[in-house]
């Protein structure tokens, strides 16, 4: 028989160790709560003092601009001061700052400011640690160092009503202005480019660098090697005449002498026509093909980085008596939206061709000047455009003169502004995704390292059943770096204060800290 009675010592010697260990644990108890304490505190300080810096760079700002406007010194500093003391108290949570410290750089609209702050603690104050202090700086100097800006201006056929085209034009010269003042010296370090969009963007000079091409023979009409089977496999490429050199399209040519009313008594003989006015330009493009769809890789020759060229479509399923009358038309008649199997949209678009980046105002105006505006509006091909003429990838493309700062070039900004009065409602027949889709890819990268392209986007009388992304936010308010970078424009009036505002927004000013 087992005698508990021996055991009892060592019981209650187990009851003495879990006290002991109570006591342990009481004894270090007070020094995690201080460790995390500090770690807390320290987070909250870092926290508050983001904000601080935020606060005096905006406070900052708006004293140089107060400065521009001819306030003084005196009314400045007043200025300043109670506008970061309304915003420091919006923070709260124990933090409390000095009065902001000024200094003015004589013969300059340059300002500096520095502000002390205390942000109280939590948990520290178990170490007697009240509160934990920080400074912060900031200053101003007018004027970026370097600017690459690219103008993107939707010509759709709705930009003929309400006087919108007259009305952009008005609208982006007044923005030119204030990009490129009459006594602004021409130094090369801000510079425009200019691009348009409707159903596709033209190339212009610009469309034998960023498009395939093939040189074919003479044709033949059976077999592989048939002008059906060549236009198949290349309707994506140029064509190009080997004898003239002249580019042309594929379409057919029926006719049918007896037993009409069956698809086998009907003759296709092949032909070619070549690009003439009625069926469009022919430097028309519409989107990229391959891996480099949405990136900034220069347009080429080869199969990842060339664009979709202007070519007309033809429907070879359609139904014999429409492709007959589709034939008939491309023949002898104007080849437009009616002509049965045959489709001209892809190979038209505006005559506007992008205009590189330059600091000749004079040019500028011109280009906007002589803006016309018809058909669709793929306002993806627009945005990839403006991207592409800021990009320095590109600069085996651009002209010397217009190749843009790299995109790590210290002290640099790079924005486009991106304006359409409608909805995107326009791709190329053989891509499978909307405009709007596509238009979200492009705005993404273009936010992401290294980029960070500042998007300002301008809707012009945009309708309010234009339709969402699956968000729920206009195209618009999604591409826009922030709220602030997206105007509305009603009129004319308020679009020409929407330029002149992205305008000074891009060129006014920057933070020297």
């Amino acid at each position: 028989m087992l005698d508990i009675s021996k055991h009892r010592p060592q019981r209650c010697f187990v009851r003495d160790v879990r006290g002991n260990v109570a006591a342990i644990a009481a004894l270090t108890i007070i020094p995690i709560l201080c460790i995390v304490g500090i770690a807390i505190d320290f987070q909250m300080a870092v926290t508050q003092k983001n904000k601080v810096q935020s606060v005096i760079d905006s406070a900052v700002i708006a004293g140089s601009k107060a400065m521009q406007a001819g306030e003084t010194q005196d009314e400045i500093r007043l200025m300043v001061k109670n506008y970061v003391n309304a915003l420091i108290q919006v923070q709260g949570s124990g933090l409390t700052c000095e009065s902001p410290k000024m200094t003015f750089t004589d013969g300059t609209q340059d300002i500096d400011a520095s502000i002390s702050c205390s942000q109280k603690t939590t948990l520290s104050q178990l170490l007697h640690r009240e509160t934990l202090d920080f400074q912060v700086s900031s200053g101003t100097t007018y004027g970026v160092g370097n600017v690459d800006v690219a103008f993107i201006f939707d010509v759709s056929g709705s930009m003929n009503s309400n006087n919108r085209l007259e009305n952009l034009k008005t609208s982006a010269k007044t923005a030119f202005d204030e990009l490129l003042p009459d006594d602004r010296e021409l130094d090369g370090t801000v510079r425009i480019a200019l691009t348009t969009y409707n159903a596709n963007v033209n190339a212009g000079a610009y469309f034998d660098k960023v498009t395939r091409k093939i040189t074919l023979g003479t044709d033949s009409s059976t077999g592989s090697n048939s002008a059906k089977s060549r236009y198949d496999a290349y309707n994506n490429r140029v064509l190009i005449d080997q004898s003239t050199g002249k580019r042309f399209f594929y379409y057919e040519r029926t006719t049918c002498s007896y037993n009409c009313s069956y698809s086998s008594s009907w003759t296709i003989t092949p032909k070619r026509r070549w690009f003439e006015t009625d069926i469009g330009d022919n430097t028309c493009v519409s989107e990229r093909v391959g891996v480099n769809a949405f990136t900034d890789a220069a347009g080429g020759t080869g199969a990842d980085d060339s664009m979709i060229v202007g070519n007309p479509l033809w429907n070879w399923n359609t139904y014999i008596s429409y492709k007959n009358s589709g034939s008939n038309e491309v023949e002898y008649g104007g080849a437009n939206s009616s002509s049965g199997a045959f489709n001209p949209t892809p190979a038209q678009c505006e005559n506007s061709s992008p205009m590189p980046l330059t600091e000749n105002k004079t040019q500028l105006k011109a280009y906007v000047d002589a803006l016309h505006a018809g058909g669709g509006t793929a306002g993806h091909l627009g945005i990839a455009w403006g991207w592409y003429l800021i990009s320095p990838s590109w600069n085996s493309i651009w002209p010397t003169a217009s190749h843009p700062w790299p995109w790590e070039e210290p002290d640099t900004a790079k924005a486009i502004i991106l304006m359409t009065d409608g909805e995107f409602n326009q791709t190329h027949p053989s891509v499978s995704k909307s405009s709007i889709q596509l238009a979200m890819e492009f705005c993404d990268a273009m936010k992401e390292e290294p980029y960070n392209v500042q998007i300002y986007t301008v809707g012009f009388q945009v309708p309010n059943s234009a339709a969402k992304t699956p968000s729920g936010a206009t195209i618009l308010d999604y591409c826009a770096t922030d709220a602030g970078h997206s105007f509305t424009p009603n009129n004319g009036e308020e679009l020409t204060d929407a330029y002149r505002a992205i305008a000074q927004s891009i060129s006014d000013l920057r933070i020297t800290r």
